[in-house]
Protein backbone atom coordinates (compact mmCIF):
# COMPACT_ATOMS: atom_id res chain seq x y z
CA UNK A 1 0.00 0.00 0.00
CA UNK A 2 2.78 2.43 0.88
CA UNK A 3 4.60 1.69 -2.40
CA UNK A 4 1.39 2.32 -4.34
CA UNK A 5 0.86 5.60 -2.48
CA UNK A 6 4.38 6.78 -3.40
CA UNK A 7 3.84 5.91 -7.07
CA UNK A 8 0.46 7.69 -7.14
CA UNK A 9 1.95 10.78 -5.46
CA UNK A 10 4.79 10.94 -7.99
CA UNK A 11 2.36 10.43 -10.89
CA UNK A 12 0.11 13.24 -9.61
CA UNK A 13 3.09 15.59 -9.23
CA UNK A 14 4.22 14.81 -12.79
CA UNK A 15 0.99 16.39 -14.09
CA UNK A 16 2.39 19.79 -13.06
CA UNK A 17 5.81 19.36 -14.69
CA UNK A 18 9.31 18.11 -13.73
CA UNK A 19 9.96 20.64 -10.97
CA UNK A 20 7.21 19.36 -8.60
CA UNK A 21 8.39 15.79 -9.19
CA UNK A 22 11.97 16.75 -8.29
CA UNK A 23 10.83 18.46 -5.09
CA UNK A 24 8.58 15.56 -4.12
CA UNK A 25 11.00 12.73 -4.83
CA UNK A 26 13.87 14.64 -3.24
CA UNK A 27 11.96 15.46 -0.05
CA UNK A 28 13.02 13.88 3.22
CA UNK A 29 9.64 12.25 3.92
CA UNK A 30 9.50 10.66 0.45
CA UNK A 31 13.02 9.21 0.78
CA UNK A 32 12.20 7.97 4.29
CA UNK A 33 9.01 6.28 3.06
CA UNK A 34 10.94 4.75 0.15
CA UNK A 35 13.48 3.42 2.65
CA UNK A 36 10.73 1.76 4.68
CA UNK A 37 9.30 0.15 1.52
CA UNK A 38 12.76 -1.02 0.44
CA UNK A 39 13.51 -2.58 3.84
CA UNK A 40 10.13 -4.33 3.89
CA UNK A 41 10.60 -5.59 0.33
CA UNK A 42 14.09 -6.86 1.12
CA UNK A 43 12.73 -8.80 4.08
CA UNK A 44 9.94 -10.22 1.90
CA UNK A 45 12.52 -11.24 -0.72
CA UNK A 46 14.55 -13.12 1.90
CA UNK A 47 11.42 -14.95 3.06
CA UNK A 48 10.51 -15.79 -0.56
CA UNK A 49 14.01 -17.16 -1.22
CA UNK A 50 13.81 -19.41 1.85
CA UNK A 51 10.48 -20.72 0.61
CA UNK A 52 11.93 -21.11 -2.91
CA UNK A 53 9.27 -18.79 -4.28
CA UNK A 54 11.49 -17.35 -7.00
CA UNK A 55 8.89 -15.16 -8.78
CA UNK A 56 8.07 -13.39 -5.52
CA UNK A 57 11.76 -13.04 -4.67
CA UNK A 58 12.49 -11.48 -8.07
CA UNK A 59 9.58 -9.05 -7.74
CA UNK A 60 10.61 -7.85 -4.29
CA UNK A 61 14.29 -7.58 -5.23
CA UNK A 62 13.27 -5.59 -8.31
CA UNK A 63 11.38 -3.14 -6.11
CA UNK A 64 14.41 -2.76 -3.84
CA UNK A 65 16.68 -2.07 -6.83
CA UNK A 66 14.21 0.42 -8.33
CA UNK A 67 13.90 2.34 -5.06
CA UNK A 68 17.67 2.24 -4.64
CA UNK A 69 17.94 3.76 -8.12
CA UNK A 70 15.60 6.58 -7.11
CA UNK A 71 17.78 7.36 -4.07
CA UNK A 72 20.99 7.23 -6.15
CA UNK A 73 19.52 9.58 -8.76
CA UNK A 74 18.32 12.06 -6.15
CA UNK A 75 21.59 12.12 -4.21
CA UNK A 76 24.15 11.99 -7.05
CA UNK A 77 22.48 13.28 -10.23
CA UNK A 78 23.11 16.90 -11.21
CA UNK A 79 20.47 18.88 -13.10
CA UNK A 80 20.09 22.47 -14.15
CA UNK A 81 20.08 24.98 -16.99
CA UNK A 82 22.63 25.59 -19.75
CA UNK A 83 22.89 28.71 -21.91
CA UNK A 84 24.69 28.50 -25.24
CA UNK A 85 25.22 31.42 -27.58
CA UNK A 86 25.05 30.84 -31.32
CA UNK A 87 28.47 30.63 -32.97
CA UNK A 88 30.25 31.58 -29.73
CA UNK A 89 32.28 28.39 -29.33
CA UNK A 90 31.92 25.51 -26.92
CA UNK A 91 30.61 25.84 -23.39
CA UNK A 92 30.25 23.39 -20.50
CA UNK A 93 29.23 25.49 -17.49
CA UNK A 94 25.62 25.22 -16.39
CA UNK A 95 23.53 26.59 -13.53
CA UNK A 96 22.25 24.04 -11.01
CA UNK A 97 18.51 23.48 -10.70
CA UNK A 98 18.42 25.26 -7.33
CA UNK A 99 20.16 28.26 -8.99
CA UNK A 100 22.93 28.30 -6.39
CA UNK A 101 25.93 26.70 -8.12
CA UNK A 102 27.73 26.87 -11.45
CA UNK A 103 28.83 23.36 -12.44
CA UNK A 104 30.71 21.72 -15.31
CA UNK A 105 29.49 19.21 -17.87
CA UNK A 106 31.67 16.21 -18.77
CA UNK A 107 31.71 17.23 -22.44
CA UNK A 108 31.58 20.74 -23.95
CA UNK A 109 28.79 21.60 -26.35
CA UNK A 110 28.59 24.23 -29.09
CA UNK A 111 25.44 25.86 -30.48
CA UNK A 112 25.91 26.04 -34.24
CA UNK A 113 22.61 27.63 -35.25
CA UNK A 114 19.01 28.29 -34.22
CA UNK A 115 16.06 27.80 -36.57
CA UNK A 116 12.50 26.55 -36.66
CA UNK A 117 10.63 23.50 -37.91
CA UNK A 118 7.15 23.37 -39.41
CA UNK A 119 4.48 20.76 -38.80
CA UNK A 120 0.91 20.58 -40.03
CA UNK A 121 -1.64 22.29 -37.77
CA UNK A 122 1.15 23.49 -35.44
CA UNK A 123 2.99 26.76 -35.13
CA UNK A 124 6.67 26.82 -36.09
CA UNK A 125 8.73 25.31 -33.27
CA UNK A 126 12.32 26.32 -32.47
CA UNK A 127 15.15 23.90 -33.20
CA UNK A 128 18.78 24.18 -32.08
CA UNK A 129 21.68 22.52 -33.89
CA UNK A 130 24.26 21.42 -31.35
CA UNK A 131 27.67 19.77 -31.67
CA UNK A 132 29.32 17.64 -28.98
CA UNK A 133 32.89 18.91 -29.38
CA UNK A 134 34.63 15.93 -27.74
CA UNK A 135 33.20 13.57 -30.36
CA UNK A 136 33.69 15.65 -33.47
CA UNK A 137 30.26 14.56 -34.75
CA UNK A 138 27.88 16.39 -37.03
CA UNK A 139 25.40 18.86 -35.57
CA UNK A 140 22.31 17.31 -34.02
CA UNK A 141 18.83 18.84 -33.88
CA UNK A 142 17.40 19.53 -30.43
CA UNK A 143 13.76 20.53 -29.92
CA UNK A 144 11.17 20.74 -27.13
CA UNK A 145 10.48 17.00 -27.35
CA UNK A 146 13.71 15.66 -28.87
CA UNK A 147 16.58 15.97 -26.36
CA UNK A 148 20.25 15.65 -27.14
CA UNK A 149 21.92 12.72 -25.36
CA UNK A 150 25.62 12.87 -24.55
CA UNK A 151 27.70 10.98 -21.97
CA UNK A 152 24.57 9.88 -20.11
CA UNK A 153 23.20 13.44 -19.95
CA UNK A 154 20.10 14.84 -21.65
CA UNK A 155 19.72 18.38 -23.02
CA UNK A 156 16.23 19.61 -23.82
CA UNK A 157 15.54 22.94 -25.51
CA UNK A 158 13.38 25.08 -23.27
CA UNK A 159 13.74 28.68 -24.52
CA UNK A 160 15.38 30.73 -27.26
CA UNK A 161 16.79 34.16 -26.34
CA UNK A 162 17.63 37.20 -28.42
CA UNK A 163 21.02 38.93 -28.65
CA UNK A 164 21.77 40.88 -25.48
CA UNK A 165 20.95 38.09 -23.04
CA UNK A 166 22.87 38.54 -19.76
CA UNK A 167 25.39 35.70 -19.77
CA UNK A 168 27.44 36.43 -16.65
CA UNK A 169 28.50 39.34 -14.47
CA UNK A 170 30.93 40.19 -11.69
CA UNK A 171 29.62 41.54 -8.43
CA UNK A 172 31.55 42.79 -5.39
CA UNK A 173 29.84 42.74 -1.98
CA UNK A 174 31.90 44.52 0.71
CA UNK A 175 34.99 43.89 -1.43
CA UNK A 176 34.35 40.16 -1.88
CA UNK A 177 34.00 39.37 -5.59
CA UNK A 178 31.61 36.89 -7.21
CA UNK A 179 31.47 35.73 -10.83
CA UNK A 180 27.82 34.87 -11.41
CA UNK A 181 25.54 33.53 -14.10
CA UNK A 182 22.19 35.23 -14.72
CA UNK A 183 19.65 34.23 -12.01
CA UNK A 184 22.35 32.56 -9.90
CA UNK A 185 21.66 32.98 -6.19
CA UNK A 186 24.45 33.72 -3.71
CA UNK A 187 24.33 34.16 0.05
CA UNK A 188 27.02 36.69 1.05
CA UNK A 189 25.70 36.62 4.62
CA UNK A 190 23.51 34.12 6.48
CA UNK A 191 19.90 34.59 5.39
CA UNK A 192 20.78 37.27 2.78
CA UNK A 193 20.18 36.14 -0.82
CA UNK A 194 21.33 38.06 -3.89
CA UNK A 195 20.58 37.38 -7.56
CA UNK A 196 19.93 39.15 -10.87
CA UNK A 197 16.26 39.18 -11.82
CA UNK A 198 16.41 41.20 -15.06
CA UNK A 199 18.70 43.36 -17.21
CA UNK A 200 18.70 46.26 -19.69
CA UNK A 201 21.18 45.52 -22.46
CA UNK A 202 20.83 48.96 -24.10
CA UNK A 203 21.70 50.78 -20.89
CA UNK A 204 24.08 47.96 -19.86
CA UNK A 205 22.43 47.73 -16.47
CA UNK A 206 21.58 44.74 -14.29
CA UNK A 207 18.56 44.53 -12.01
CA UNK A 208 19.53 42.93 -8.70
CA UNK A 209 17.53 41.55 -5.82
CA UNK A 210 19.40 42.16 -2.58
CA UNK A 211 17.26 40.37 -0.05
CA UNK A 212 13.85 41.98 -0.53
CA UNK A 213 15.33 45.18 -2.02
CA UNK A 214 15.61 45.87 -5.77
CA UNK A 215 18.45 47.87 -7.27
CA UNK A 216 19.60 48.68 -10.82
CA UNK A 217 23.35 48.94 -11.34
CA UNK A 218 25.34 49.88 -14.43
CA UNK A 219 28.84 48.57 -15.01
CA UNK A 220 31.11 50.31 -12.49
CA UNK A 221 28.20 51.58 -10.36
CA UNK A 222 28.08 51.11 -6.60
CA UNK A 223 25.27 51.28 -4.05
CA UNK A 224 24.79 50.77 -0.34
CA UNK A 225 22.18 48.09 0.27
CA UNK A 226 21.22 46.98 3.76
CA UNK A 227 24.46 48.41 5.12
CA UNK A 228 26.66 46.67 2.52
CA UNK A 229 28.59 48.15 -0.39
CA UNK A 230 27.61 46.49 -3.67
CA UNK A 231 29.41 47.14 -6.97
CA UNK A 232 28.80 45.76 -10.46
CA UNK A 233 32.32 45.44 -11.85
CA UNK A 234 31.50 43.84 -15.22
CA UNK A 235 28.70 42.22 -17.26
CA UNK A 236 28.79 40.08 -20.40
CA UNK A 237 25.86 40.19 -22.82
CA UNK A 238 25.38 37.72 -25.68
CA UNK A 239 26.31 39.18 -29.06
CA UNK A 240 24.14 36.67 -30.91
CA UNK A 241 20.93 34.75 -30.29
CA UNK A 242 21.10 31.69 -28.09
CA UNK A 243 19.23 28.86 -26.41
CA UNK A 244 18.57 27.82 -22.80
CA UNK A 245 18.56 24.06 -22.28
CA UNK A 246 17.27 21.99 -19.39
CA UNK A 247 20.11 19.69 -18.30
CA UNK A 248 19.22 16.28 -16.87
CA UNK A 249 21.82 13.88 -15.51
CA UNK A 250 20.46 10.50 -16.64
CA UNK A 251 23.56 8.37 -16.00
CA UNK A 252 21.96 6.30 -13.22
CA UNK A 253 18.40 5.98 -14.51
CA UNK A 254 19.19 2.49 -15.82
CA UNK A 255 19.12 1.27 -12.20
CA UNK A 256 15.46 2.28 -11.89
CA UNK A 257 14.55 0.65 -15.22
CA UNK A 258 16.47 -2.52 -14.28
CA UNK A 259 14.51 -2.73 -11.02
CA UNK A 260 11.15 -2.32 -12.73
CA UNK A 261 12.25 -4.84 -15.35
CA UNK A 262 12.89 -7.42 -12.63
CA UNK A 263 9.51 -6.66 -11.08
CA UNK A 264 7.84 -7.28 -14.45
CA UNK A 265 9.82 -10.51 -14.91
CA UNK A 266 8.74 -11.74 -11.48
CA UNK A 267 5.12 -10.93 -12.29
CA UNK A 268 5.29 -12.84 -15.60
CA UNK A 269 6.91 -15.85 -13.92
CA UNK A 270 4.23 -15.88 -11.21
CA UNK A 271 1.50 -15.86 -13.88
CA UNK A 272 3.10 -18.81 -15.69
CA UNK A 273 3.43 -20.63 -12.41
CA UNK A 274 -0.29 -20.22 -11.67
CA UNK A 275 -1.20 -21.53 -15.13
CA UNK A 276 0.93 -24.63 -14.63
CA UNK A 277 -0.82 -25.32 -11.35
Amino acid sequence: MLASALVIAAAAASLFGPEPVQRLVGSAWFLAAAGVVAATSLLAAVVAIRRRSWPGAIQHLGLVIALGGVVVNQTTARNGYLFLEQRAGAGNVFLSRDLRRAEELPEPLALDSVGSVLARAFRPAPVAWVTVKARGEMSKAVTYNRPLKAAGWQFLLTQTVEPGFLNEYELAVDGEEYLLMHNQVIEPAPGLHVWSFTYDVDARRVGLMFGSEQQWLGIGDSATLQGRTVKLTSATFAADSGVIFVVNDARFRFIIFAGFGLMLLGLVLSLFRREEQ
